[in-house]
């Protein structure tokens, strides 16, 4: 049945387990890529770029950047429904928010020498980033007979948003050798069986389209971090190798204003989208664990 449930009621027990539950899972609580430490190079992609027409006079050329996370805080925000016979719910919507605080870092090229960056040099913006996902969760048994318990059955992309961003991410299209989908909405449940799959050694081609032609789109996976190429129609594309290992991976791509990279005065403005997919032989049931 779908009949819902005082939110008092169980709450403090149930929200409990399923906090352990999700906490367990650090491959779904965690996505490894967005508040990485790692710079990102674009020298070579941005040798010769220029920032967009009407920018200010302080316009710099980045050579690498980087996020410094000084303050992170997260909290679960739970609904239940779908009670049993005892009056304990056995479905529950969870979302954890996730917020990060700190810098956001940019080297420029050394105007005397371009091909180096200006090391004596470091652009630093207020950095505020908003995480979020959603989970879908269940209280069912691990096998027939046992005793039921707060188990994954679903969960969104991850969507990562800058305080007062205007950067926005329309799509993204995911193509291999096998699939050839199209993902639009980042806050949709993704059932385990159903999440992106490729096989070991695929090459993925990603294509993000945006709302501006002049926006700087970047891919994450892994310990990758690269610029797509601008294809001069408001979409981004790029390739990641998916891996060899089986489990749960992520990749993300993240959109970032011009004015973030290119105007010294402009505020950091950034959208991501980041997404959870498996490699054929990893984890394949309707639960997790």
């Amino acid at each position: 049945s779908n009949n819902g449930v005082n939110p008092q009621a169980h709450s403090t027990g149930e929200e409990a387990a399923i906090t352990g539950s999700l906490t367990a899972a650090p491959e779904f609580t965690n996505d490894g890529l967005f508040d990485d430490a790692a710079t990102t190079n674009l020298a070579p992609a941005l040798r010769g770029a220029h920032p967009a027409p009407g920018a200010a006079d302080v316009a710099i050329e980045p050579f690498f950047f980087w996020r410094s996370i000084t303050h992170r805080t997260r909290n679960f925000e739970f609904a239940f429904a779908d009670t049993d016979t005892a009056g304990i719910p056995t479905t529950a919507v969870v979302t954890l928010r996730r917020t990060f605080i700190g810098t956001f870092n940019i080297v420029p090229r050394d105007s005397a020498n371009p091909n180096l960056p200006d090391t004596e040099r470091v652009i630093q913006k207020p950095l505020e980033d908003r995480w979020v996902r959603r989970f879908l969760m269940k209280r069912v048994p691990l096998m027939p007979g046992s005793r039921p318990f707060w188990r994954l059955a679903a969960a969104s992309a991850i969507e990562v948003t800058s305080k007062n961003a205007t950067s926005r991410i329309t799509s993204v299209r995911v193509q291999s050798a096998t699939k050839d989908t199209t993902l639009t909405d980042p806050a949709a449940f993704i059932l385990l069986r159903r999440t992106l799959r490729f096989a070991s050694n695929d090459t993925v081609t990603v294509t993000v389209t945006t709302p501006r032609t002049d926006d700087v789109v970047l891919l994450y996976h892994h310990d990758r971090r690269a610029r797509l190429t601008n294809n001069g129609d408001g979409t981004y594309t790029g390739k990641f190798p998916a891996g060899v290992f089986s489990g749960w991976r992520h990749f993300g791509v993240n959109a970032l204003s011009n004015g973030t990279l290119f105007d010294d005065a402009a505020a950091y403005d950034s959208k991501a989208w980041i997404f959870p997919y498996v490699l054929v032989g990893g984890p394949d049931s309707d639960y997790w664990p």
